[in-house]
């Protein structure tokens, strides 16, 4: 069986896993990988590019699926609709196509039927006939935007609205963009030179981030970094520029008193430490009994000493007597802002999700204002770029607490925030190379 057999055998499970069962792209992955026990290299590596792309930009490839085939879809199987997106996108959508149509054919010819074979060859001939533009709807629509820069119809109406014609439609296109990747270097095991030698020595070139403290940008890598050597153990960790950024506003110095909510998978956990030196206490708060499994794992992996978790729901009145100098919220959000990295999510993500999530925010953020000392800071900060979920959040949580009040965040990477909330920071990939992101501080200034 080829490669190309392979990894079609695999992305078309995998798309249909994620399709009928909500499932991530990376459960459906694996879940794919053992159904179909496929262990090999590069069979799964294309795979996963083929569903990473597709499902990205499902809303186009299917456009141009109806477009061309009209009826004819309403006749096909599951199996041979999803080996059609993944056509779509190889033979017409992406530019440095790395499958030879010959091996392709053969290799469909073992996996279809006769007749569900010739319509993907028949899709072929077409995709090639036919030029991108005919395939698309008539310029300058809310369709023509949404299908262009495959998002849902409710993401494009919202973000040319609230960021404007020119930065939405920027932000739209970017959400198609592969995200940069970022490397913290963790001091706690080693110097940053030490670390920065030793990745030299793996072929892995960074560009140093400016205005943050040990944040890289991965330039080039000769193999994936989580199977790096130092990665193993725990001398780097791959962390969006945004997050590290969140944790740095901060002002985290050693021996403080940290209460991280919400904080799994670990990142701002280790670098608070990183930050504190170990010295003080961290006192993590997290709902899930998997997520707490990865942050136990990654607090490990990354040498943290000073950090303890308690399984709790942040919404709800923390089991805590402390007063802590300083408190971080990242509470689960939309993920308008990493669309980019979990685009299947987008799919199933509505208007409604947006409020419920704002909701949720909003009562975790008063369950854990009374832990902050007088003069000590709680930070909020979500990866989605919705004013409901961000300045309306902080609106709210102020009017119920007029003893916090926000700090401002300058000289500090980012745009300011929207609704008279400029002193807060927000983040987006087309402007900054990064997640979409909001930060805001704020400052207890009585008891």
């Amino acid at each position: 069986m080829s490669i190309i057999e392979r990894a079609f055998r695999v992305a078309v499970k995998a798309l249909t896993l994620e399709e009928r069962m909500g499932l991530s792209l990376k459960s459906a992955m694996d879940r794919a990988r053992r159904m179909l026990s496929e262990s090999g290299r590069q069979p799964l590596g294309l795979a996963y590019r083929l569903v990473f792309e597709v499902v990205k930009r499902k809303a186009l490839v299917d456009y141009i699926l109806d477009k061309v085939l009209g009826e004819s879809l309403l006749k096909t199987s599951e199996t041979v609709k999803q080996v059609m997106r993944l056509l779509v996108y190889e033979f017409k959508l992406n530019p440095a196509r790395s499958l030879e149509t010959g091996e392709t054919s053969k290799a469909l010819r073992r996996m279809l039927s006769p007749d569900g074979y010739k319509l993907c060859i028949r899709l072929l001939a077409k995709l090639k006939a036919l030029p991108l533009d005919t395939l698309l709807p008539e310029p300058g629509s809310l369709e023509y935007l949404s299908v262009l820069t495959s998002n849902p119809r409710w993401l494009v109406e919202y973000s040319l609205r609230t960021l404007g014609a020119w930065n939405g439609l920027r932000f739209l296109k970017s959400l198609l963009d592969e995200p940069s990747t970022y490397l913290r270097l963790n001091t706690l095991k080693a110097s940053e030179d030490e670390i920065l030698r030793s990745l030299r020595e793996e072929s892995v070139r960074l560009a140093k981030v400016k205005g943050l403290k040990h944040v890289y940008k991965v330039a080039s890598f000769r193999k994936p970094i989580v199977m790096s050597r130092l990665y193993r153990k725990g001398l780097v960790y791959i962390q969006d520029l945004s997050s590290c950024l969140a944790v740095e506003v901060s002002e985290v110095k050693p021996g403080l008193t940290v209460v991280d909510v919400c904080a799994a998978p670990g990142a701002k956990t280790s670098y608070l430490a990183q930050l504190m030196n170990n010295t003080g206490l961290i006192v993590s708060i997290e709902l899930s009994k998997e997520r707490a499994g990865l942050w136990l794992r990654e607090v490990s992996r990354m040498g943290v000493s000073n950090a303890y978790l308690i399984l709790t729901d942040a919404s709800r009145a923390p089991p805590l007597k402390l007063k802590a100098d300083i408190v971080l919220v990242d509470p689960p959000c939309s993920g308008t802002g990493v669309f980019h990295r979990n685009p299947s999510v987008k799919w199933r993500m509505n208007l409604k999700d947006v409020r419920r999530f704002s909701e949720l925010q909003l009562s975790m953020l008063l369950s854990y204002a009374d832990l902050v000392k007088p003069g000590g800071y709680m930070v909020y900060s979500t990866c989605s770029i919705t004013v409901e979920e961000n300045e309306m959040v902080v609106e709210k949580f102020l009017n119920l607490n007029p003893e916090f009040e926000v700090d401002p965040l300058t000289g500090v990477i980012g745009e300011p925030g929207l609704r008279g909330f400029k002193e807060c920071r927000r983040l987006y990939p087309h402007l900054h190379g990064c997640n979409g992101f909001f930060i805001a501080r704020l400052v207890r200034t009585a008891g």
